[in-house]
């Protein structure tokens, strides 16, 4: 009897299942009040099921491996958990969390367009959370400060990991992708993890970061970094990989990892990433053991390094189609008792069927008929008898072995309950609706008979010339081998400087490459989308500053963001653009260099001046002569008290040296 997925009860239990009171989750979401379980029962549910707004506990009865959801929209969950689904979402992204603390634990995620897990804010906690075949990453963690363990990304479009906020990660694995994992926030902390396979780096760090316990293996390079980050690398090993592009990651070990069972292109559920003996990832540093320390480096060590097996069989629960039964799991001896003993979705398919008669021994009973027998077994069949008795059915047809409601007449399986005529189609290795195919229609099933499923790598399985096996035809924009690319020529080195075009950026140029120099030429020679560089990241004139930074001159050293402007001398020390300019000396500095003074040629205007009576803005308040107007008609003269300022013809030599000033200016500039 399976025990109950969810370890404690909530405050009420609300099950869904085809005979439970809820046949549907978002029946049972609806009636829930906060704080509650939902409990479901294993099957196909095709819904989208709506978790804001309540703090809800959505979990499987029995697991991920035999309870699933269709669902056609993103899951947005801000409490509660999500637990022991696999989830084939139909939209952009399978989960999403934008706000509050829920849970997310032990779901395998199968093929969304874009994102598996996306996360925008709050502070969730994901744990156990395995991305197949995501659109583009895996996951995605934008916002908010979620804590991210043991979870995997296998064959991502583009990133595995991609973290741009404050993420607590521990014992990650990303199999495949153009980057494993990568980090673009300080802070970011994302120890014992496993990078294998990436297509460029199996990790790619734009800030400063310290990684321990790592292992790489068959990546592009083990690491990439950026230009003005330090990183860091402790206690990791690399392997059959280049190990760094642009990092100094000296304390890389070129060692081999020597995982249990690592082969690139292996059906997943046969991989297994824990050190085998003699492997550097134990007790790095001290010597090698076999304890399974809290030393251990990579995806089983350190404090978070403990994987969810219930039942003890040595296979962690993304893996195990029954956690609670130790008989149970992946390549298991199948047995004679009724149930699926290796996980494979056939129930007893390798035990003989026992029929109750005796094997036939090639000559009939003897009937009572005369003579000797002839050695051909009249009753029932022609020919000669093959030792087994075929003259009874198995199964009589009116028997139900498997209590599914089909009689054996009908039931293509009677030894597996979910296969019966018109049943689901399920991802379980059997044909459930008894069509005559297996998994059709689903990730697992090979719907255009090309020999390869989507869970292999099928991009499109309806169309039998696209599949991992298909030829490419180069350059006609379709991707008929699923590499990710629209036209091939990718994979491909065409002017053979070392690079294959899936990274190279002109593959007809060999100088144009990841790996060449970025010189002042106008081309982006390094293909990092940055043309020139390193002229730009290079300080010419030793000023502590470089053209990237902000240095408007790096042939003169005092020209740079960190001197100081000196005023009125026609020269933008500081590279802001202007000089600081205050041609009549009245504390208030020109428009032209940021100021307020509306006419910097004259000393007696400026922003709070006194208004005088010489037809000038003297206050730059837009107004002219606002205290004269009643007087300025009148004669002027004395009357005004306006009798010793300046006017416009007394004004004439200071307009002059202003204009002069202004012309040197515009030559200089």
């Amino acid at each position: 009897m399976h025990m109950l997925w969810i370890a404690a009860a909530h405050a009420a239990t609300l099950k869904v299942g085809a005979t439970e009171a809820y046949t549907t989750i978002a029946a049972a979401v609806s009636a829930a009040a906060n704080g509650d379980t939902i409990e479901v029962a294993p099957g196909t549910y095709t819904e989208t099921p709506g978790l804001t707004g309540k703090s809800l506990s959505l979990v499987s009865r029995d697991g991920p491996h035999t309870t699933s959801i269709v669902h056609s929209g993103t899951i947005y969950i801000d409490g509660g958990r999500l637990e022991g689904f696999t989830l084939y979402p139909g939209t952009t992204n399978a989960v999403a969390v934008q706000t509050g603390s829920p849970t997310l634990q032990a779901l395998w995620i199968e093929a969304p367009t874009q994102y598996g897990v996306v996360v925008s804010g709050g502070t969730p906690t994901l744990q156990e959370v395995l991305v197949n075949l995501a659109g583009s990453h895996s996951f995605s963690l934008e916002g908010g400060t979620p804590t991210v363990r043991r979870c995997v990304s296998l064959d991502a479009t583009k990133y595995g990991f991609n973290i741009t906020t404050a993420v607590s990660a521990a014992n990650l694995l990303s199999i495949g992708g153009k980057y494993g994992v990568v980090i673009n926030e300080a802070g970011v902390t994302a120890d014992n993890s496993v990078a294998v396979g990436a297509t460029t780096a199996g990790v790619a760090v734009l800030v400063d970061a310290t990684l321990t316990n790592w292992a790489f293996e068959d990546n592009v390079y083990a690491a990439e970094c950026f230009s003005g980050y330090d990183t860091t690398f402790v206690d990791s090993v690399a392997y059959n990989t280049n190990t760094d592009r642009g990092c100094d990651s000296n304390a890389l070990v070129n060692s081999d990892p020597r995982f249990a069972y690592w082969v690139a292109g292996a059906d997943f559920n046969a991989l297994d990433f824990s050190p085998a003996a003699g492997s550097p990832l134990l007790d790095q540093g001290t010597g090698t053991d076999v304890d399974g320390s809290a030393a251990d480096i990579g995806i089983f060590g350190g404090a978070q390094g403990g994987w969810t097996d219930a039942d003890g069989d040595g296979v962690v629960v993304l893996f195990d189609c029954d956690d609670q039964d130790a008989d149970r799991y992946w390549g298991a001896t199948e047995s004679a008792d009724g149930i699926d003993d290796d996980c494979n979705g056939e129930i007893d398919e390798d035990v003989p069927v026992d029929t109750g008669e005796p094997p036939d021994t090639g000559v009939p009973p003897d009937t009572g008929d005369s003579g000797a027998d002839s050695g051909v077994d009249s009753g029932n069949d022609s020919g000669t008898d093959s030792g087994v008795d075929s003259g009874d059915t198995a199964t009589p047809d009116s028997t139900d072995l498997d209590k599914d409601g089909f009689a054996a007449s009908v039931d293509c399986d009677e030894h597996n309950i979910a296969s019966y005529p018109g049943a689901p189609e399920r991802l379980d290795g059997a044909d459930n609706d008894c069509d005559g195919l297996v998994d059709n229609g689903t990730a697992g099933g090979d719907d255009d008979g090309d020999g390869y499923t989507e869970l292999q790598g099928d991009c499109d399985d309806t169309d039998s010339t696209r599949s991992p096996g298909s030829d490419e035809v180069d350059r006609n924009g379709i991707d008929e081998n699923c590499n990710g690319y629209d036209d091939n020529g990718r994979g491909q080195d065409g002017d053979g400087d070392g690079y294959t075009d899936a990274s190279d950026c002109d593959d007809t140029d060999p100088v144009v490459n990841p790996g060449a120099a970025d010189p002042t030429n106008g081309v982006d020679d390094d293909c990092d989308g940055v043309t020139d560089d390193d002229e730009l990241n290079a300080d010419g004139d030793g000023d502590g500053v470089t053209p990237a930074e902000g240095d408007c001159d790096d042939t003169n050293a005092g020209l740079a963001p960190n001197q100081t402007d000196i005023a009125d001398n026609f020269v933008d020390e500081d590279c802001s653009g202007t000089d600081n300019y205050d041609v009549d000396r009245d504390g208030h500095a020109s428009p032209t260099s940021g100021g307020d003074d509306c006419a910097d040629l004259l000393n007696t205007v400026f922003p709070g001046a006194p208004e005088l009576c010489d037809s000038i803005d003297n206050d730059c308040d837009t107004t002219i002569d606002e205290e004269c107007d009643d007087k300025l008609g009148g004669g002027g003269g004395d009357d005004c008290g306006c009798s010793g300022t300046p006017g416009p013809a007394s004004l004439a030599p200071l307009a002059m040296i202003g204009t002069l000033l202004l012309r040197r200016r515009h030559r200089n500039s």
